[in-house]
């Protein structure tokens, strides 16, 4: 009974982060089109990686102010005392922290070029190869073991995700040759690149969460990977965009505050920094729980969504790539019945491995105790024979 229960809390507990993450994600792709739509900036000046690294670093900080500050500040900063005096003696965290913002960086900087050169549909279909990947990485590095029913989600997605691609492709028949010919291979190498780095920042997140004697934070991983992509960003804004300052900020600026409210613009950079900030926190509950692969499982049912989300915002007679079709219906439906399936698959196996670890420490100590009640019994015995003698 208590193994069932432990099972459906932590089936729901996956479900509700993966929900959340999906939630949230559709939100912060939704508000970044709005800001895009704004044009308040050229898009050279690469603002959207600059608001997703400004996201990490403040949801960051205000979440270890907010702890140090709540009723169990007091246990917070004793663990984090006890972290830092074992960083100290240890000297440094472990290499694979430090590459960790290297692949983030990598990864969404490409991410946006290959959207910029694919458009959306085609980079959201090619972006469903971290799944394999993910796969692939975690049973080669991290030595991880699938069950059939988590092969099973996996492979329904990668269906999904198949048909998806036979659209954008024009594999249907409903697009001309010369569309399925003309397909950009730089915008599909970046986004092939992309797709491992995010794939080798999930292993990243899940080796240093599990598998390390002392594991940072999700906040310290997100402080770590937002820093350094705002500090590569800074860089960048110095060097290229000043310069530019004048076609690339200041024209675009004055057209859109002229066509906008300055109350919509906020509004919208604001939602799109919470909405990134709290995705980023789902999905380290998700590495945590579940690992790598079910995060790549969650971005797949994200992306499905904003193509959904999309449709029902943005689909018109003039705007035809924004909607929705038959096809991308059957797609969607398979992608999070896949997703699903494989939350549900981890949780149950994440649950047997949980039980059978309890049984197995209660063996060793009936084995213990066994072995001590064998001593007692020798040691009376030869206590007996000395006093016969």
């Amino acid at each position: 009974m208590a193994s069932t229960k432990a099972t459906t809390t932590n089936i729901t507990s996956v479900l509700l982060f993966v929900a959340l993450h999906v939630s949230f994600g559709i939100s912060y792709f939704l508000t970044a089109q709005k800001i895009m739509n704004f044009q308040l900036l050229d898009k050279n000046t690469m603002q959207v990686p600059g608001l997703v690294y400004l996201a990490d670093v403040l949801s960051a900080m205000i979440t270890k102010k907010l702890a140090s500050g709540s009723n169990g500040g007091k246990t917070a900063r004793m663990e984090t005392r006890r972290k830092q005096t074992r960083r100290n003696e240890e000297k440094r965290y472990p290499w694979q922290f430090y590459v960790l913002p290297v692949s983030e960086f990598v990864g969404l900087t490409l991410a946006i070029r290959a959207m910029e050169i694919c458009g959306g549909p085609l980079y959201q279909t090619l972006a469903g190869m971290q799944i394999p990947m993910t796969v692939l990485f975690s049973s080669v590095l991290l030595k991880k073991k699938y069950t059939v029913g988590q092969l099973l989600g996996v492979s329904v997605v990668i269906c999904g995700l198949a048909v998806k691609a036979s659209e954008v492709l024009g594999a249907d028949g409903n697009q001309s040759k010369t569309t399925t010919t003309s397909i950009p291979i730089l915008g599909v190498l970046c986004a092939f690149v992309s797709g491992i780095s995010y794939s080798m920042r999930g292993i990243l997140m899940e080796y240093l969460s599990k598998s390390t004697k002392n594991p940072p934070s999700g906040d310290e991983m997100s402080f770590a990977m937002g820093t350094f992509g705002l500090a590569a960003f800074a860089a960048y804004t110095l060097f290229v965009t000043v310069p530019n300052k004048e076609d690339w900020v200041l024209k675009p600026m004055k057209k859109s505050l002229a066509a906008n409210a300055v109350s919509s613009i906020v509004f919208f950079y604001v939602a799109n920094a919470c909405a990134r900030a709290m995705m980023a926190k789902c999905m380290m509950k998700i590495v945590r729980s579940s690992g790598a692969t079910a995060l790549s499982l969650s971005n797949a049912m994200r992306s499905v969504g904003v193509i959904v989300f999309t449709h029902a915002a943005f689909c018109s007679v003039n705007a035809k790539k924004q909607c929705l079709s038959q096809t991308g219906a059957i797609s969607a439906a398979l992608v999070v019945s896949g997703g699903l399936t494989y939350a549900y698959q981890t949780s149950i196996a994440n649950s047997n491995s949980g039980s059978s670890a309890p049984s197995s420490k209660r063996a060793q100590a009936k084995t213990k105790l066994s072995a001590a009640t064998n001593s007692e019994r020798t040691t009376t015995a030869q206590k007996t024979i000395r006093k016969r003698r």
